[in-house]
């Protein structure tokens, strides 16, 4: 039996193990609440910025141009020319197709481009008749197609025919019905609801949102810098009185890059659409191969929390398109060992049948109808001939 200093001993050595444990689970809780109130706190400070995003310019946040902001970001100078900073124009611009070449029969209705001094008509007549209308903004940078903005009567209409690159000239706006147009203003274009010019012009231009409301009046051609990060003038004004040394907590400027993953995606999806725009449309067939964030979250390798496959892991929105499967390679290598490497330490296995042109066999182009285009599917799979769209 034990005598009564072994059991003194054996219960101090007790309340000391104790007293250890109660000490890793103190700090254990500590590091927690720490790794928590720092989550928090970047979220806040997300949530806060991304608030004032939401707003647009306001009386004491306007908007200060892209040549400003490429005062100091000088390395984002090319975004002007990416296919985002182009996704608008206005009609004079230089540097767009001969349109002046072009036609377009619906049914009786013949319709033509017009350009003058004062800028672009589209001209409708069935042989007796005839009206012209301008053209206000032409959407799209013409790498696949352009449709046309018209107004009458303060009235916004998408053109029912549209430019495609792949054909060289006008064919029908895809999307519109194929039913002979009933009249001359028909046969141009169909009248846009409110709803859907702010849709449009937020995202094919910039500047144009102002306390929470889109202002077609304001809007600058294409995607610019304060479309994705907000009016910039308070953050102008805080960096311009900072030491560069500071660190700041709030850069008074929202950066998209501070979303978690899944987050990130549904940022890209307001314009490229998201799973929710999908489910709400009933859009669910082969029109929906634009809508990249929804494809990219159908795929079985997508994970909401995995920066590797966040829109931006692939592509640079300062940056032009890649368009070369090869430049994708190491993007997909970032999760799939290459067989090389004898390991599989990212997650994914190595693909059995080749080693690079990874996209061109696991995302597809797929020709969508009406388009005159094929669209890289993001539904990243192993696809299989002759199987149907799969959705």
């Amino acid at each position: 039996m034990m005598d009564v200093s072994g059991w003194s001993r054996l219960r101090g050595k007790i309340n000391a193990l104790a007293a250890v444990v109660l000490s890793v689970l103190l700090m254990t809780a500590w590091l927690a609440q720490s790794t928590f109130v720092q989550a928090m706190q970047k979220s806040e400070q997300t949530s806060s910025s991304l608030s004032r995003y939401e707003q647009g310019a306001t009386s004491g946040n306007v908007y200060v141009g892209q040549a400003k902001c490429i005062t100091c970001h000088k390395g984002m100078s090319s975004a002007a020319s990416t296919p985002m900073g182009e996704a608008a124009a206005e009609p004079l611009r230089s540097g767009m197709p001969d349109y002046s070449t072009m036609s377009y029969q619906s049914g009786q209705y013949t319709v033509r481009i017009e350009k003058n001094d004062a800028g672009m008509n589209m001209k409708v007549s069935d042989g007796s008749a005839s009206l012209s209308v301008p053209v206000r903004w032409i959407f799209g940078k013409g790498y696949d197609g352009q449709t046309f903005l018209l107004e009458k009567d303060g009235q916004l209409y998408e053109s029912r025919s549209s430019y495609y690159a792949a054909l060289g000239h006008l064919d029908k706006t895809i999307g519109h019905s194929n039913a002979p147009p009933a009249s001359l203003m028909a046969a141009l274009g169909r009248a846009l609801p409110k709803e859907e010019v702010e849709r449009c012009f937020s995202c094919h231009t910039s500047e144009n949102l102002f306390a929470g409301r889109v202002e077609v009046q304001q809007a600058h051609p294409g995607v610019t810098c304060e479309n994705c990060h907000g009016a910039g003038s308070e953050h102008v004004a805080l960096m311009s009185a900072t030491s560069r040394q500071t660190p700041l907590t709030d850069a008074e400027i929202f950066n998209p890059a501070s979303l978690a993953p899944a987050d990130l995606n549904d940022f890209c999806g307001s314009c490229h659409r998201t799973t929710r725009d999908v489910m709400r449309s009933g859009v669910r067939d082969i029109r929906n191969v634009r809508f990249q964030p929804y494809r990219l979250e159908n795929s079985r390798c997508y994970d909401p929390s995995d920066e590797r496959i966040q829109c931006t892991a692939c592509h640079d929105p300062h940056r032009k398109l890649e368009t070369s499967s090869a430049v994708y390679d190491q993007k997909c290598l970032a999760c799939h060992a290459s067989q090389s490497s004898g390991t599989v330490s990212q997650k994914a296995p190595a693909c059995p049948r080749a080693t690079k042109d990874c996209a061109s066999c696991h995302m597809p182009k797929l020709n969508l109808p009406g388009a005159h285009f094929a669209f890289t599917d993001h539904y990243i799979r192993v696809v299989k001939p002759g199987e149907p769209y799969p959705d």
